[in-house]
């Protein structure tokens, strides 16, 4: 009587590894590196260079204010003494609007870089993710993983460079 739990727990132990062993045999996993695609992919980088140009024409615009200011500062170091007090509170107060117009306008350029890089990081990941899962689908894996999450892999599994493809040819 005291072997009937112990026997039924070997049978039922026995049918789980079985089931489990079928099912791990039908598993298909696939690793992908989405940082690798988001730095090599031709189509990212395209939006990358459009990017930088946007960027650039601010940052001119920026060195062509600050130009502006560092005269405005030169000047009153230079002729301050021969200026009369009109003249120099005059553009002493505009040297300090425009340095704190320079400040805002330099915090505004750095958030609105920061929020257009997480708004592009954020539409190609989920690019990326509508692709891998529709990659997952027509190839029957089970599975597909981040590269960064697993300690280590067969390179067979990586489909990385085949999603950079087909993101490249959408």
């Amino acid at each position: 009587m005291k072997r009937l739990p112990f026997m039924f727990a070997c049978i039922v132990a026995f049918i789980l590894t079985s089931v489990f062993s079928a099912y791990a045999a039908d598993l298909k996993i696939g690793i992908i590196d989405t940082q690798k695609i988001v730095m090599e992919s031709e189509k990212i980088s395209k939006y990358r260079a459009e990017f930088s140009t946007e960027l650039e024409a601010k940052r001119q615009e920026f060195l062509k204010k600050q130009g502006e200011a560092k005269a405005l500062e030169d000047d009153l170091k230079a002729n301050g003494n021969s200026m009369t007090s009109d003249v120099y509170m005059d553009k002493s107060d505009k040297l300090r609007r425009e340095a704190r117009d320079l400040k805002r306008m330099q915090e505004e350029i750095e958030a609105e870089l920061k929020s257009k890089e997480e708004d592009m990081t954020r539409k190609f990941l989920t690019e990326i993710k509508i692709l891998a899962d529709d990659y997952l689908e027509k190839e029957k894996l089970s599975l597909i993983l981040e590269k960064g999450t697993v300690v280590s892999f067969d390179d067979a599994i990586d489909i990385t460079d085949k999603i950079m493809k087909l993101y490249d040819s959408k």
